[in-house]
C-alpha cells in the first residue's frame, strides 16, 4: 500500500494539471481512441503505482482529453475510481478523488451494483474506504446520504458489507455519518444488526448495540432471533448473546419476527431450555397468534422444553388456547408428536376434553390423522386400486400383487417345514439313547428348544393359511381375489416374525456353550425381531383403525 507526503501529493497534482492543460489544446479525438485509452488505464491499475499511472496519462495527453478519461464510465459501469478502490490503491485513489466528478461516487457496477465505496469495503481496504467516506461527507447532506445508503444487487449497503468484512473502523465512520444505515435490510431481510450477531467480531457487536437504537425502525428479521436460530453462535456462545440484553436493548427480546414470534419462541422451537430460562422474565411470552412457548414446544416435539415448563411453577394456564382455540395438547396431536403428547396427557392439570374453535378435542384430531395416514399409506403402497369397488381394479396389477405374496408365503412355509425335521442338535440315535428316546430331539428338555418349536410351528401354519387363502384368490372374479388378498395379509404378518424368532432361538441354542456369543446373538436378534414385528403389524393396526 502506497504512502505519500504532502510535497509528493502536490507534485503529482501539478503534473496532472499540466497534462490536463496540454490535453485541452489537443485536436478533436476519435471516440474509439478515447475508449481504448480509458479502458487500458482501468485494466492497468491493479499492477501499477501512482507514478506509473501519471506517466501513462502524460503519454496520452496530446491525443486524448484527460478530463474525459476522469469522467469515463465503461459499458459495465467500471471506472478508474472503481478500479483504484477495489485493488486497494490508496495513493491512486487519493489522486483520482481530486479530479473525478461526484456522479462517479454514486455509480454502481452493472453486474453487482458495487459503488466505489462498497468495492473498497469488499476488498477489506479500510484506508481506501475511509478516503471515499471523507470525500462523500463533503457533499451536500442529501447527496451524501443517498450515496452512503446505496446498495448492491443483493441489497447490501456499505454497513452490511463492512459488518460482514469485520472492518471495525469503517463501521464506526459510517455510523458517525448516517445512523439510517443500521436499520436497512438486504434481500435476505437482514439488517446490519442481524448480521452483527452472525459475525465473530465482538468490537462490531459492541459498537452497534451501544447505539441509541429505535426498535420500530429496524427492518427485516429481528436480531436476537438470528442469534438463537444460528446454533453455532447462540448455542455454543450463549453468554455473548445475553450481554446484548441490557436495559437499553431489552426491546430486542420482545420483537416479533415475520412469523409473529418472539426470540423465546425460537428458543422453544430449537429446544434450548437454558435460553428460555434466561429470556422468560424479559418477554411477553405470546406470539401474534397468542401461542405460548408451551404451544411451540408441543408443536415441534421438544420434550425437554415441555418437561421443563411443566415443572416450572407459575407458568400460567396450561390449557390456554391461541387465537383459534388450539391448546398445546391439540398441537402435539395435530403434528404427531407422541413423546410430548404423553407428557401432556399424564399431567393432571391438562384437560384433554377441551374444544378448539372447530369443536375438536385433541383425541378427535389424533383419530382424524390416523385415518388420513392410513389412506396415504394405502396409496403409497399401491393398494388404492384394490380398495375401491366403485372403479374396476386393474386385473394385471391385482394378479401381480397376489403372485408376489404367494411366493413369500410359500417360501416361509417351505423353510419352516424343513426346519421342523432338521431341529438344532438333531435326534437321538439308537446306539446312544434308550429305546423310549429313539428318534426324539436331543435338546428336547431345553426351554430354548421348546421356544424354537413353538415359533416354527406358528410360522409354518400361518404361512400355510396364507398360501391356501391366496389359492382362493386365483378366482376369475376380481373382487373375490381382492378379498382373499386382504385376508392373507394378517397370517403372513404373523408368520414372518415367528420364523425370525424360530431362527433366533435355534441359533442361540446351538452356540450355548459360549455364553458371550449366545447373549450377543440373542439380544441383537431380539432388537431386529422387534423391528420386524412393528414393521409388519403396523399397517394391519392402521387397517383395523381405519375401518373402525
Amino acid at each position: 500500500m502506497d504512502s505519500l507526503n504532502e510535497e509528493e501529493i502536490w507534485s503529482q497534482r501539478q503534473r496532472i494539471n499540466n497534462a490536463l492543460a496540454a490535453s485541452r489544446n489537443a485536436g478533436r479525438q476519435d471516440p474509439a481512441e478515447l475508449y481504448a485509452a480509458a479502458l487500458s488505464l482501468i485494466w492497468s491499475i491493479s499492477s501499477i503505482d501512482v507514478e506509473e499511472l501519471i506517466s501513462d496519462m502524460e503519454g496520452v495527453a496530446n491525443q486524448i482529453d484527460l478530463s474525459a478519461i476522469f469522467n469515463f464510465l465503461e459499458p459495465l459501469d467500471d471506472s478508474l475510481l472503481h478500479a483504484a478502490a477495489y485493488y486497494d490503491k490508496d495513493s491512486i485513489l487519493r489522486l483520482l478523488l481530486y479530479y473525478v466528478p461526484d456522479r462517479l461516487l454514486a455509480a454502481g457496477t452493472r453486474r453487482e451494483g458495487y459503488t466505489p465505496l462498497i468495492a473498497a469495503i469488499l476488498n477489506k481496504s479500510s484506508r481506501t474506504a475511509t478516503m471515499l467516506i471523507r470525500r462523500i461527507i463533503a457533499l451536500p447532506v442529501e447527496d451524501k446520504n443517498q450515496i452512503l445508503r446505496m446498495t448492491d444487487k443483493v441489497g447490501n449497503n456499505a454497513l452490511h458489507t463492512a459488518v460482514r468484512g469485520r472492518l471495525v473502523n469503517v463501521v464506526g465512520h459510517l455510523l458517525n455519518e448516517d445512523m439510517e444505515l443500521v436499520y436497512q435490510q438486504n434481500a435476505d431481510k437482514k439488517s446490519p444488526l442481524y448480521l452483527t450477531l452472525e459475525s465473530e467480531e465482538p468490537e462490531i457487536r459492541e459498537v452497534l448495540f451501544s447505539l441509541p437504537l429505535e426498535p420500530l425502525r429496524i427492518q427485516g428479521l429481528p436480531p436476537i432471533h438470528g442469534a438463537i436460530i444460528h446454533k453455532r453462535y447462540a448455542y455454543m456462545n450463549r453468554p455473548q448473546v445475553f450481554e446484548l440484553l441490557r436495559p437499553k436493548t431489552l426491546y430486542l427480546a420482545r420483537q416479533w419476527d415475520i412469523n409473529g414470534e418472539e426470540p423465546i419462541h425460537i428458543a422453544s422451537k430449537m429446544g434450548y431450555v437454558d435460553i428460555i430460562e434466561k429470556l422468560s422474565h424479559k418477554t411477553r411470552g405470546r406470539s401474534k397468534k397468542r401461542q405460548t412457548i408451551l404451544h411451540i414446544a408441543a408443536k415441534y416435539g421438544r420434550t425437554s422444553v415441555v418437561r421443563y415448563l411443566l415443572r416450572r411453577p407459575g407458568l400460567g394456564d396450561l390449557n390456554e388456547g391461541d387465537n383459534d382455540g388450539i391448546t398445546a395438547l391439540h398441537l402435539a396431536a395435530m403434528h404427531s408428536q407422541p413423546a410430548t403428547l404423553i407428557r401432556l396427557v399424564l399431567d393432571e392439570r391438562i384437560d384433554p376434553l377441551l374444544l378448539n374453535h372447530q369443536l375438536s378435542t385433541a383425541l378427535d384430531i389424533a383419530l382424524a390423522l390416523v385415518k388420513r395416514e392410513y389412506t396415504l399409506r394405502k396409496r403409497a403402497c399401491g393398494h388404492e386400486h384394490v380398495h375401491s369397488l366403485n372403479q374396476k381394479p386393474n386385473t394385471d396389477d391385482v394378479k401381480n400383487l397376489i403372485g408376489n405374496r404367494s411366493v413369500v408365503a410359500t417360501l416361509v412355509a417351505t423353510v419352516t417345514f424343513a426346519a421342523g425335521f432338521a431341529v438344532p442338535g438333531g435326534f437321538n440315535s439308537p446306539d446312544r439313547a434308550s429305546k423310549d428316546d429313539h428318534g426324539m430331539a436331543t435338546m428336547l428338555d431345553k426351554r430354548m428348544f421348546q421356544a424354537f418349536t413353538i415359533c416354527n410351528t406358528i410360522a409354518m401354519f400361518c404361512s400355510m393359511i396364507s398360501v391356501v387363502t391366496l389359492l382362493w384368490a386365483q378366482q376369475s372374479d376380481i373382487h373375490t381375489a381382492i378379498v382373499a388378498y386382504r385376508r392373507s395379509m394378517l397370517p403372513l404378518k404373523i408368520a414372518l416374525p415367528a420364523m425370525s424368532a424360530a431362527f433366533l432361538t435355534g441359533i442361540t441354542l446351538t452356540v450355548g456353550k459360549l455364553p458371550w456369543l449366545a447373549n450377543t446373538i440373542f439380544y441383537f436378534g431380539l432388537v431386529c425381531l422387534l423391528i420386524i414385528s412393528v414393521a409388519k403389524l403396523d399397517t394391519h393396526i392402521f387397517l383395523i383403525t381405519g375401518f373402525s
